[in-house]
């Protein structure tokens, strides 16, 4: 497995879907965790108990129902070169807080990803999956270098150490969901290892926030290969990777006024662009692909409307702040190729948040 193919460590959030994805400088509650470190300075007290994050991508609930009904033959519906299915899920646990420039958590997640590989003319379609499991801890600090008058400058750090189970899996559509259940005898690798993300934000008169945050600057990870999973957990063939660094660079615009206060709290524009690194890395891959907006409108100061684009795919979706829990909905766009427009797929997030 090469370097740039290790899944960085995150939680999938509703939220960020709806508005295209994490912003570098987007800071106001718990998930900057996942944004920009540096973010934690601004962040008034929080704590995260729970959290359920289910993401969704492909038509995984018109297969349920056809196996269910057996209404038709599902080997039909995969057989097509833009098919994707895959879910993602955070959580339950999700136990953490942020406060005074500080932040942690401790987190656990579960994805499945399954595609179909370019089609060979006259051969059975193919199928690739991987599936994994992970439990993931870190933590952050902050600190404010500037703040005079209007303008204010923070930088942060945030470790983090990890631990994966991930199956992969690459067979004939006609045979791939049988062997994928015999799961004991697919090859499994571990990950295990630590690393750093780097974040600086400036702000000016809460208004304007410029950022740049580097995700996984350096990430090692020690990968154990097990023929099956069945020889887990006896000695592997082991060896060392990296998950493959990141660089966004964002800008957010926030604006509020007596005159829309009475409906609308605040209004939020962002723009970033994403994975500096891998531009570089895979010529391949168009440009605008790495570019994100995102527009969140706070009614009432309880009900979020969010607009996004991401890899050139819209986005959308709601929030609501019920006290006792955060509930998020969002719809997104997932660009699987590296030409605009090449094999893509929608997805939906929803998200069960219980921070105070």
């Amino acid at each position: 497995m090469e370097a740039q193919k290790l899944p960085p460590f995150i939680m999938p959030s509703a939220r960020a879907s709806a508005l295209g994805g994490n912003h570098a400088a987007q800071g106001d509650d718990f998930s900057s965790i996942f944004s920009n470190p540096a973010a934690f300075a601004g962040i008034e007290k929080q704590f995260s108990a729970a959290e359920i994050s289910l993401g969704v991508t492909g038509p995984i609930f018109e297969m349920i129902d056809t196996a269910i009904r057996q209404s038709g033959d599902i080997s039909t519906m995969i057989a097509t070169e833009d098919f994707a299915l895959g879910f993602d899920v955070g959580g339950p646990i999700a136990l953490g807080f942020v406060n005074n420039g500080f932040g942690f958590g401790f987190f656990n997640r579960t994805v499945m990803d399954i595609e179909t590989l370019p089609f060979i003319p006259m051969t059975m379609p193919r199928l690739k999956a991987s599936a994994w499991e992970e439990v993931f801890l870190v933590g952050g600090y902050s600190f404010r270098v500037l703040d005079r008058e209007r303008h204010k400058l923070d930088i942060g750090v945030l470790g983090k150490a990890y631990y994966r189970l991930m199956l992969a899996l690459e067979d004939d559509a006609d045979v791939f969901f049988g062997a994928f259940g015999s799961f004991m005898s697919i090859p499994l690798q571990t990950h295990f290892g630590m690393g750093f993300d780097l974040g600086i934000r400036y702000s000016f008169n809460d208004m304007l926030t410029v950022a740049i945050s580097g995700y996984d600057v350096y990430s090692p990870a020690l990968v154990t290969t097990y023929p099956a999973f069945s020889d887990y957990p006896k000695t592997g063939t082991q060896s060392y990777n990296t998950v493959q660094p990141r660089l966004a660079v964002g800008a957010l615009f926030r604006y509020s006024s007596e005159f829309l206060e009475r409906y609308i709290s605040e209004i939020a524009v962002m723009l970033d662009y994403n994975d500096f690194f891998f531009l570089f890395l895979d010529p391949g891959r168009h440009p605008l692909l790495n570019l994100s907006l995102g527009l969140e409108i706070t009614m009432l100061k309880i009900l979020k409307l969010r607009a996004g684009m991401a890899e050139v795919l819209p986005s959308g979706g709601f929030g609501i702040d019920m006290t006792f829990m955060i509930l998020d909905v969002g719809v997104r766009g997932r660009q699987l190729g590296k030409k605009i427009g090449e094999k893509s797929a929608f997805a939906m997030d929803i998200g069960f948040l219980f921070r105070y």
